[in-house]
């Protein structure tokens, strides 16, 4: 599971107790992020304990990724859409093997703001523009950050300048679990989106090859989001673990390939009208199974699969 570090050592883990502890702080936070003080402090424990001492240090980002991939999983839950998906006939090939290769995002803005961000920003993107004052209010967008090209939550949007054109092309971001020294200017149009979606088990079927989403790459040293390309996806019977498909990806900012497991995406909000065409499908295959109940000699309607029924 995720990518092997170029040197050919594991991948970073983190130790059950060191989940259980951080499991733990997350429920007293109520699901929000925990200040920077106490993710340091983490950091400098775990590198401390008897398993890691002198052996690995355990880095801020990666206390902090795995807090926010944890968010995400938590949010998927409490925001999963009614109903289910009917997956038993997606296409799947059990005989193929899977290729042994080696959680965004956003504060409040004003509701003239949610359009594509490809206009001209609003003054009212200052520092009262964000919800910035909880970590546990909702976030709707995410930035990419210019340090590792990564996309975070944004907490805060503090301030707007305007470039030679005179548009508000840039906004000063706080980044969710970060402190001032963290912040950031970045481009509207090009690294301001809504946030990404983190995936039930039963929507995989919404993630389809050539889609742009955001993955979680793991590595050695860090483990962070980034902008990847669907190159294949392998659907798998799902069990009571959930969805065991696998998607290759590649990834944007460096090319790499990996297989990774649903866990590890988070789809693009434009990617909701699919679902909406499944469970409209859904809705229809079981009214139809019900005519033919009552009337035999109706013919019911059907899709081949749930894939082709978004195509």
């Amino acid at each position: 599971m995720g990518r092997p570090p170029s040197n050919g050592g594991p991948a970073f883990r983190f130790t059950a107790n060191e989940v259980a502890e951080m499991e733990a702080i997350l429920q007293e936070h109520h699901n929000g992020m925990p200040s920077k003080e106490m993710l340091t402090s983490l950091a400098e424990k775990f590198s401390e304990s008897a398993d890691r001492k002198g052996k690995i240090v355990v880095q801020f980002k990666q206390i902090w990724n795995w807090f926010q991939n944890r968010r995400y999983a938590i949010r998927a839950k409490l925001s999963k859409v009614p109903g289910k998906l009917n997956v038993s006939s997606i296409p799947r090939d059990e005989s193929v093997p899977v290729r042994n290769v080696p959680q965004p995002v956003a504060a409040s803005i004003p509701a003239h703001m949610t359009a594509p961000m490809a206009t001209s920003v609003p003054p009212a993107l200052v520092a009262t523009a964000g919800r910035a004052s909880s970590e546990t209010s909702f976030m709707e967008f995410e930035a990419k950050s210019a340090r590792d090209g990564a996309w975070y939550d944004v907490a805060t949007f503090l301030a707007h300048r305007y470039l030679d054109t005179g548009d508000p092309q840039e906004v000063q971001v706080r980044f969710a679990g970060f402190g001032p020294e963290e912040d950031e200017w970045v481009n509207v149009q090009k690294h301001i989106r809504p946030r990404s979606l983190p995936c039930e088990a039963s929507e995989c079927v919404a993630v389809l090859p050539g889609d742009l989403i955001l993955c979680f790459q793991e590595g050695k040293d860090q483990a962070l989001y980034f902008d990847a390309h669907v190159l294949d996806a392998q659907r798998r019977r799902h069990d009571v673990r959930g969805c065991r498909c696998r998607f290759l990806v590649r990834y944007d900012h460096d090319q790499s390939e990996e297989i990774v497991p649903l866990r590890k995406v988070c789809r693009r909000p434009e990617t909701d009208y699919r679902l909406q065409q499944l469970h409209a499908a859904n809705d229809l295959t079981a009214t139809d199974q019900q005519k033919t109940i009552a009337d035999p000699s109706t013919a019911p309607r059907t899709f081949s699969s749930s894939v082709e029924a978004m195509q």
